[in-house]
């Protein structure tokens, strides 16, 4: 129970005491109650209410945990390359462990858990490609891969849809370098017919799997969404010489999508919700 309600219940009971519409023991017991509930979720040990009555264990842990932090940043480059490896996955498998465990009583703390082990495993797969001078025409799209694959793996076990939805984004940036890569000179056409099969393909899915399988359709709905912006943007950032209509087109396809989700909006917005 949040704690509005709560304080309204509260002052109910009050309102019966004053009133005499409960007896007094009534009163006392149904205060109780609520009390101790509230009690019972302060026993979060990272709470707002028990960092500020000043626990020196919490607060030693949170010493302990910055220090931490301190020198792996400032001897990670130093350690050989396994004990750099071993550092970091331990890390990660910390960070995505709690975010698992915290994910049903405590969701802002694992939101936060799983943000900081997904910067985390990108940060940690650019420092050591720089440290070890390892060919970045390789290695970048690798951990771009790898990434996405994790984000969309760990995302859909912990339901996560903003980490779901950003290891797809993961795997649209490296679809679009390998296809600026092979085809630099490709027509707006081309870029069309790149990018909107996926389109259809994620909005299909997102349909296909509303009624099957939970917390997906929405993530799969808004990437698809995405996707139908893609052979514009991909026009305008990544190719050279693009024709200045492209940014008329980008506008005339978001009103058009737009009016689509408008139309349609009864259907989508079950998927969605699903």
């Amino acid at each position: 129970m949040n704690l509005g309600k709560r304080d309204i219940i509260l002052k109910e009971i009050q309102y019966w005491r004053n009133s005499r519409l409960l007896p007094e023991q009534y009163c006392d017991f149904l205060t109780n109650l609520y009390d101790d509930e509230t009690k019972a979720k302060d026993s979060n040990p990272l709470s707002l209410h028990n960092i500020g009555q000043g626990s020196i264990k919490l607060w030693l842990f949170g010493f302990g945990i910055i220090s931490l932090i301190f020198l792996i940043s400032l001897y990670f480059s130093v350690f050989p390359w396994p004990l750099q490896i071993a550092t970091a996955l331990s890390v990660l498998i910390v960070c995505y462990g709690f975010a698992a465990v915290y994910r049903d009583r405590q969701t802002v703390l694992s939101l936060i858990l799983a943000g900081a082990g997904s910067v985390l495993t990108l940060g940690f797969g650019l420092w050591m490609i720089a440290l070890h001078d390892l060919n970045p025409d390789f290695w970048r799209p690798l951990l771009i891969a790898g990434c996405g694959l994790l984000w969309c793996v760990l995302g859909f076990v912990l339901r996560i849809g903003l980490l779901q939805y950003s290891g797809f984004a993961f795997w649209a940036l490296l679809y679009a370098g390998f296809a600026g890569a092979f085809r630099p000179e490709a027509s707006i056409f081309e870029l069309e017919l790149l990018w909107l099969p996926l389109c259809i393909v994620m909005v299909w899915l997102s349909w296909l799997l509303h009624h099957r399988v939970s917390g997906v359709s929405g993530v799969y709905f808004a990437v698809g969404v995405s996707l139908w912006m893609m052979p514009e943007i991909d026009a305008l950032l990544l190719r050279q010489d693009y024709p200045q209509w492209i940014s008329l087109m980008l506008i005339t396809k978001i009103a058009a999508g737009l009016a689509l989700l408008f139309m349609y909006r009864k259907k989508w917005i079950t998927w969605v919700a699903s």
